[in-house]
């Protein structure tokens, strides 16, 4: 069993991160061969629209012709049998180095094709299992409901090119260990603090949780 764990991220060892490890704790409970991936130790863009994925002589390469950083990672995916992305959120959206590798990722997967049922064809012949992780800094009350629209979308395509797309949010995270030096009055360090001491560790579990889930 492979599993491929990408860290959209910036932060390399912040919440994302830490959630990260306990999936790939969880998979490797079940001996699972686990690969991870921080993006932003890479240099690549999003899809260009070159289209050589889309040509009829390449209909059954679902790997992105383009020749840069990323392309083993791409790889990696697809010979796995699941694939967590974790990203934190940003202004309602997963980051900007998380809808590049998945444009990428998925476009060279997908075809302009439909079969007699009317549902799009997949180059992928077998079903990769995804999931993905969201991390921010707001309440699950305050949580934006237009991103959770755009977030439904990506988990669709995700589901129809790959398989089941599972998610696991991580509410009202802890940006900095101190908050006195930035500027802000909209975020409460002492509740802060106490929201990470009582409710990640909970997030934790369920990462890990989802690990061990993908992998059985």
């Amino acid at each position: 069993m492979k599993m491929v764990v990408i860290n959209a991220s910036p932060r390399k060892r912040a919440n994302t991160a830490k959630l990260c490890q306990s999936v790939m704790d969880g998979a490797k409970l079940n001996n699972a061969d686990v690969e991870y991936f921080n993006l932003y130790d890479y240099d690549f863009k999003g899809c260009i629209s070159c289209f050589k994925c889309h040509l009829k002589k390449n209909s059954e390469n679902p790997l992105c012709f383009v020749e840069d950083d990323i392309k083993e990672t791409l790889a990696k995916c697809l010979e796995a049998d699941s694939i967590v992305i974790a990203s934190p959120i940003y202004y309602g959206s997963i980051t900007s180095y998380a809808q590049a590798f998945l444009e990428r990722l998925l476009f060279a997967a997908d075809t302009y094709c439909i079969d007699d049922n009317g549902v799009r064809v997949s180059k992928i012949k077998r079903e990769i299992r995804t999931a993905f992780i969201y991390t921010m800094n707001v309440p699950k009350e305050g949580a934006n409901l237009n991103g959770e629209d755009q977030l439904s979308i990506m988990r669709g395509y995700l589901s129809n090119i790959f398989g089941e797309c599972e998610s696991l949010y991580a509410y009202d995270t802890k940006q900095f260990r101190n908050y006195s030096p930035y500027l802000n009055n909209l975020f409460d360090p002492e509740l802060k603090e106490k929201s990470y001491k009582n409710q990640f560790p909970k997030d934790l579990e369920k990462a890990f949780n989802l690990g061990q889930r993908l992998t059985e």
